[in-house]
């Protein structure tokens, strides 16, 4: 069989059980994300849309090494490093991005793409691809380069400077140690840089129907590739290779051209040769399901790893959400105590002034009540004063003096 057909069968194998994995999967998790809040200021909004895209971008240049590097070589060593990489870079780079805090997020890919740098630089991982290490090198230098224009670009430029430092710090102590990128997280570090510098903005969970979309979306597009690289990863370390299967092939098939020239002239002897032939392909066949029962076994365990992996994300995720909800909570609770201090003061200072103002206008209306009170009273005796000497005149002859 040719070895490049054998390859091929190989991936789509292992493809169908990722997918069947993946459906597997589907049945024994379920996240469940309620989150309200306010919407994110836009400078933060670009910050979370820039950073989710650059971590596809770095899945997809890893994936697109890790497979040059493959290809490139026989070494199975070196394929199985490749298929680690592809699926510890993507499960990183996933729960770096996707971190509900946009700047966090942010400094944790940028933390990332700096240690991917120095592990394949100087780091444990400096020999894993013998001869193809300097694609690895190149490609993590260039999305190291990338994630720190991408922070210099959206991180307050107020705050750049302590950001820095803190990544510089994080990635010279915590270095990874191999290709499965399990890192010490970088938050607890990053609430002590900003604990001073964010009083006011307490809710961190913002667009809750957003995140839960984008977390989704995220999953259904990268978890059956991880299922898949996975399932290759256990092929290729269960020592089925393409070239032992070829030749046991080919070797059967001359056997049988031997054995059936022979059957024409002497069957005794072709029954004997058949019966050994038979012994030989059994042992070879029986040695093929064993190592192919041990790499079915190891997907269970695979796939056990991945829900425990999506879990522990999940209630990493629920309890910095119940976490910010708290501090929403205590932030409206000092706000409204300030409030209702400022409130009781002020009562006390416009008290005296609105008692004061308020004699002024009771004094002023009692003056015009009297003006009123007197108007009224005195308006019908002026008027009827008016009105009889107005008669008078009238009914006195014309040239008699007028009583004063």
């Amino acid at each position: 069989m040719n070895p490049t057909i054998f390859h091929r069968v190989q991936c789509a194998f292992a493809a169908a059980l990722g997918a069947a994995a993946t459906l597997a999967l589907g049945g024994c998790i379920s996240l469940a994300l309620d989150i309200s809040g306010e919407k994110l200021p836009p400078e933060q909004l670009r910050a979370r849309v820039e950073t989710r895209q650059y971590a596809t971008d770095f899945t997809e240049r890893v994936v697109h090494a890790a497979d040059a590097i493959a290809g490139g070589t026989e070494d199975v060593g070196v394929r199985a490093n490749a298929l680690r990489w592809k699926i510890g870079a993507s499960t990183a780079s996933r729960r770096a991005a996707y971190r509900p805090e946009p700047d966090l997020a942010l400094i944790d890919t940028w933390a990332l793409a700096l240690q991917m740098e120095l592990f394949f630089g100087e780091g444990a991982g400096r020999t894993l691809f013998d001869s193809k290490q300097q694609i690895a090198l190149d490609t993590a230098r260039a999305l190291a380069r990338e994630a720190e224009a991408l922070a210099a670009r959206r991180l307050e430029p107020g705050a750049l400077a302590d950001y820095r430092k803190l990544v510089s710090e994080y990635v010279a102590g915590e270095r990874l140690r191999d290709l499965s990128f399990e890192r010490a997280p970088i938050a607890p570090l990053w609430r002590e840089v900003v604990a001073g510098k964010i009083a006011k903005s307490a809710s961190i969970t913002p667009e809750g129907a957003s995140i839960a979309s984008d977390q989704l979306d995220i999953y259904g597009r990268r978890i059956p590739d991880e299922l898949r690289w996975r399932a290759e990863l256990a092929l290729v370390e269960s020592g089925i290779r393409p070239a032992d299967l070829a030749h046991a092939l080919k070797r059967f098939e001359e056997e049988l051209a031997k054995l059936s020239a022979i059957a024409q002239t002497q069957p005794g002897l072709a029954m004997e040769r058949l019966a050994a032939l038979q012994a030989e392909m059994t042992r070879v066949f029986d040695h093929f399901d064993e190592r192919w029962g041990q790499m079915l076994a190891m997907l269970p365990v695979e796939r056990a790893a991945l829900a425990k992996d999506l879990e522990a994300m999940r209630v990493a995720m629920d309890a910095t959400i119940e976490r910010e909800r708290q501090a929403l909570y205590t932030a409206i609770s000092v706000e409204r105590a300030a409030l209702a201090v400022d409130v009781e003061r002020i009562g006390k200072e416009l008290g005296p002034l609105l008692l004061a103002k308020l004699g002024e206008v009771v004094n002023q209306a009692l003056l015009l009540l009297i003006l009123l009170v007197l108007l009224l009273i005195g308006l019908p005796f002026v008027s009827g004063f008016l009105v009889g000497r107005a008669t008078t005149r009238r009914s006195q002859p014309p040239g008699t003096p007028v009583n004063r």
